[in-house]
Order: structure tokens, then C-alpha cells, then sequence
């Protein structure tokens, strides 16, 4: 489907899910692992169609594309594939004793419709990570990808359509307007990757419905750099974080907070590398002309060109601004580019002050050797996850649960986390008929206070 579609097409679409959903097409385990075997195959088959629409998107260095949103895909689906049977199995838990006999269980069920609103930085890995553990939770899904990634866009028609029947998995394409006339509809539950201005109305809009919805949102992920830490290794690790997808992940070091101690020693270090390595010919490009014009509008003078930029090819040159404020432009929006500001604390509590006025970022960046640093950081600064003496390693991790906190967002997934987020969890109490009341609570009473005083203490 395309923007002209009506939002009766939308109506007609999901009425045939639901219809889909309640016929228990998708309930079975052995349905599910179908479904993901074959889109495992698909996603081979058009290995390089996925490379060449990355390319054509954001000009995505091969390296990137493969492992971001490639590999990465295969490697979660073949996880949750793995592990699916056991996951979903009921989990038996303990009955008070004047319930018995009895049996009480825990059982994992899907929703129904799941609407996803995947964005541009990621276009294939964040609209098929979602959906791939939407569709192993139970559920059906209408995927809405981001319309400024077009090659991303239709190659995720093609894929879809060469996977799922509609009333399973469907790609509805279009612009802003059409995911908000979207969200007025009767979806079971959303899933939202975005920024958070827009994450705030997918928010409002499921509210209105009452829908369960997860936010993937974003915000200003520090990177605090103490005197402790391996300045060297802090400088390699922080740029290759920094300018991996040319700066557009949600997730990635915003801005470098370091100590005044060692501040010369990094911002040397970072020259170093910046100067060494062809970053222009190595670095995704900016998705589209607005966002290259508010990149350039929010840089400082002062601030250090490695390269030179190509306004045609929407190449911007890697920027660092080694003598940023806290008050600068660059610091007060999350960046989503390939410019680095950096700015100096001389005190721990003047720090703390300074990153507890950003809220809770997706990613919180500490360099330090210091347990003290390290467990102060995390105490003081709520994020959705950290890394130490590292960067983006934390959401690249299928073993542990990817999501923000407060102004990122809410709600967790990826691998097993995934699937717990596309279900929910549903307690089960069974009483055999032919069992006698141990303690039957049917008027009148009588003196029965007596005997549950004495035995329920």
C-alpha cells in the first residue's frame, strides 16, 4: 500500500488480522517456526539486495550494513527459533493451601495486531527485529517502515510479501499523516521507533485507545571520561561509536563529558585517529537535505573539520568540538550526526548536576577505572542501559534487554526480551470439580471467622 491508500484500506487490512489472529492461525509453536524459517530464507536469498538498499539510502559502508542489519537480524532470529519452545512454555507456580487440589500456571499469550513504526536510521534491522519477535510471540503484524529510507521501503514490501500472507504480516507504506491516521485504529498493541517528540504522540494517540505500546526513543547519551580512565583506548572506542551509521544512532555517544585532568591527552588522541582514518569514504551519509542543514546549523565555529563535506552526496564531514559548552547549540538537542562535542568538568558533583538536567538518555558511557566512578554514575544518571570503557555494546548484545527509561522511552526487547514484549502474561487457576471445599466462602458464615482465625495466621 501506498499514501493514497484510505485509512479503509487500513480498516479492511486489519479486520482480516484479527479474523487471522482468532482462527489460532498463528498460535502454534510449529507456526511460528515456519514463519521464521522462511523468513530466514528470504533474508539470504536477498543478502544483497539488502546491502545495495542500505547503500542507496544512507550510503552505508558495507562492513556497517552487513553486521548491523544483516548478521544482526539473522542471528536474533535464529535465536529466538533456538530457544521458542521453551520460552513459551507455562511456568507452574504454587497454590495457597485452601485452594487445594488445584493447579496455578503462568502461561505467555499474544495480542493480537501489532502495529510497528520502524525509522530511517535503521530501516531493515529495526523494522524486522520487532517483527521477528511479534511474529514469534503469536501475534500478527502491520509494519509501517520509514518512508525517507525508499529503497529500504520497498525491498521490505518485497521481502514481507514473499514471507507472510497479509492477513499474517503486511507493509503499509506512507508519510506522517497516514501512521497518525493509523494510530486512530484498533490495534492490539504498538511498537515505536523514533524521536521523542514523535514518540510522545504514538504515546497519546495508544493512550486514547487504551493500546499497550512500547517507545524506542532516544536523547543526549553521555560519554563521561574520568582521570582513570586508558585515554587511548577511550579515544578509539568513543569516535568508533560515535561515527558508526555517521552519527544517526539512537543509542550513540552525543557528547564526551571528561575530566579537566586528562582533557588535553583525549582531545589529542581523538585528533590523532580523526586525522588517520578516511572517515569520508568510511561513514554512512545524512539520511536527507533537512537533516544535513540542521547539523550545520547547530555547529560552533570553533570546531575542528576532519575531511570536507559534500553537499550533493549529503556527506558531512566528522566534527569535533573540543571546547564545547554546556549551553551551546550542540548541546542542547540530541545531535543524530557526525559531530562530537566535548566538554570539561573539574568536580564530580558539578558533573552530575550538569547530566541530571539532560533526563534519562538510551545510553549512559562511562570511561573509568574507578568501581566508586563507575557505580556513582549509574546510582545518579537513570539510563535505558550503560557501557563501560566501551561503547554500543550493550545494544548489540541479544542476551541482555535493549530500552530507555523516562524520556527514551519505556519498555524492553530483543531476543528473549522480545518475545516477552509482544505477550503477556496470563495466570491460570484449575479446580478440579469432584474436590471438596476446604474452606467454603458461602453465606451464611457462621462461626467460620473462628476456624480461619486459628488456621490462616
Amino acid at each position: 500500500m501506498d499514501n493514497s491508500n484510505s485509512i479503509n484500506n487500513v480498516l479492511s487490512l486489519l479486520k482480516k488480522q484479527k479474523e487471522f489472529f482468532a482462527a489460532g492461525h498463528t498460535r502454534s509453536w510449529l507456526a511460528r517456526k515456519h514463519a521464521l524459517n522462511r523468513l530466514e530464507k528470504v533474508l539470504v536469498e536477498r543478502r544483497d539486495h539488502v546491502m545495495e538498499a542500505l547503500a542507496e539510502d544512507l550510503g552505508k559502508p558495507a562492513v556497517e550494513a552487513y553486521l548491523a542489519e544483516y548478521y544482526f537480524l539473522l542471528q536474533e532470529l535464529r535465536l529466538i527459533r533456538k530457544n521458542l519452545k521453551r520460552w513459551l512454555k507455562s511456568r507452574r507456580v504454587g497454590s495457597p493451601p485452601y485452594f487445594q487440589p488445584c493447579s496455578s500456571y503462568v502461561r505467555r499469550d499474544p495480542y493480537g495486531v501489532v502495529f510497528i513504526i520502524a525509522p530511517w536510521n535503521y530501516p531493515i534491522q529495526l523494522s524486522l527485529s520487532p517483527l521477528i519477535a511479534a511474529v514469534a510471540a503469536g501475534n500478527t503484524v502491520i509494519l509501517k517502515p520509514s518512508e525517507m529510507a525508499t529503497a529500504s521501503e520497498r525491498l521490505l514490501v518485497d521481502i514481507i510479501a514473499a514471507v507472510f500472507d497479509p492477513e499474517h504480516v503486511a507493509v503499509v507504506t506512507g508519510d506522517a499523516a497516514t501512521v497518525s491516521d493509523m494510530l486512530e485504529c484498533d490495534f492490539d498493541f504498538v511498537f515505536f521507533t523514533g524521536s521523542t517528540q514523535v514518540g510522545k504522540i504514538v504515546a497519546q494517540k495508544s493512550a486514547k485507545q487504551l493500546t499497550p505500546h512500547i517507545l524506542e526513543l532516544g536523547g543526549k547519551c553521555p560519554c563521561i571520561v574520568d582521570s582513570s580512565a586508558d585515554i587511548r583506548v577511550a579515544a578509539k572506542r568513543i569516535l568508533a561509536g560515535k561515527f558508526f551509521n555517521g552519527g544517526q544512532t539512537c543509542f550513540a555517544p552525543d557528547f564526551v563529558a571528561v575530566s579537566a585532568e586528562v582533557k588535553d591527552e583525549l582531545i589529542s588522541a581523538m585528533q590523532e585517529l580523526l586525522k588517520a582514518v578516511p572517515w569520508n569514504a568510511e561513514m554512512a551519509r545524512i539520511i536527507n537535505e533537512r537533516h544535513f542543514c540542521r547539523l550545520k546549523k547547530m555547529l560552533p565555529q570553533d570546531c575542528l573539520v576532519f575531511g570536507e563535506d559534500d553537499i550533493e552526496g549529503l556527506r558531512l564531514a566528522p566534527r569535533l568540538v573540543p571546547d564545547a559548552q554546556w549551553d551551546d547549540d550542540c548541546m542542547k538537542e540530541e545531535i543524530f550526526g557526525p559531530i562530537l562535542p566535548v566538554v570539561t568538568f573539574k568536580a564530580e558533583d558539578d558533573l552530575l548536576s550538569r547530566l541530571s538536567s539532560y533526563g534519562s538518555p538510551l545510553a549512559l558511557y562511562i570511561f573509568s577505572t574507578s568501581r566508586a566512578m563507575q557505580n556513582l554514575l549509574m546510582r545518579v544518571i537513570p539510563s535505558g542501559g550503560v557501557c563501560i570503557n566501551d561503547t554500543m555494546k550493550q545494544g548489540s548484545n541479544l542476551n541482555i534487554p535493549f530500552g530507555g527509561v523516562g524520556d527514551s522511552g519505556y519498555g524492553r526487547y530483543r531476543g528473549k526480551t522480545g518475545v516477552e514484549a509482544f505477550s503477556f502474561q496470563r495466570a491460570v487457576v484449575n479446580r478440579p470439580t469432584w474436590a471438596p471445599e476446604m474452606f467454603e466462602l458461602m453465606p451464611p458464615y457462621g462461626g467460620k471467622i473462628k476456624m480461619l482465625k486459628k488456621f490462616l495466621r
